[in-house]
């Protein structure tokens, strides 16, 4: 009797649990199915909305990468290597130029997403500011801020400016 006693309580257990992992594995089987058909959907969706030109660029905020690639371009431009070179041998190597971003994110200047970039000098007790440059986000253009006149165009800072003369001594 007292064997009978124990046996039916398992048995009750193990057909409940059996029920109960057949339905959580069929429940299992079946999830899978409706979010691998539901996500294609939505990709479908996202690429027929219009099949004739190509998706935009996304708008969001550029990362770390292109404050990088925003320092690389002012860092090429042969100005900044001329006044490196003067910067150093003036110095006789104790005095660096040094090109530095502070901002987060880029800046809006009519309309357009510009990543700040300075061009210093950098002394063992300060920097001296040489010059900044706006760089916009897909690096098909570089401002100069003009102090006078607001951000102007590189060709028509160096018309205007003649930057090169700055180390002609």
């Amino acid at each position: 009797m007292k064997i009978l006693f124990i046996l039916i309580p398992l048995c009750f257990c193990l057909g409940g649990c059996s029920e109960q992992s057949e339905t959580t594995s069929s429940n299992k089987s079946e999830r899978p199915a409706v979010e691998l058909v539901e996500k294609p959907e939505a990709v479908v969706a996202v690429v027929s909305e219009n099949p004739v030109e190509p998706p935009k660029k996304s708008e969001a905020i550029p990362t770390e990468l292109a404050v990088d690639n925003a320092e690389a371009l002012i860092f090429e431009l042969p100005e900044i290597k001329a006044w490196s070179d003067y910067i150093d041998q003036k110095s006789q190597g104790k005095v660096h130029a040094a090109i530095l971003t502070t901002a987060k994110e880029p800046q809006d200047i009519d309309g357009k997403q510009y990543w700040p970039v300075d061009f210093f000098e950098s002394q063992d007790t300060h920097m001296h500011r040489w010059e900044s440059f706006w760089v916009r986000i897909d690096g098909k253009e570089i401002l100069v801020d003009d102090l006078a006149d607001g951000p102007i165009s590189l060709q028509n800072w160096r018309d205007q400016k003649k930057p090169l003369e700055r180390i002609k001594s």
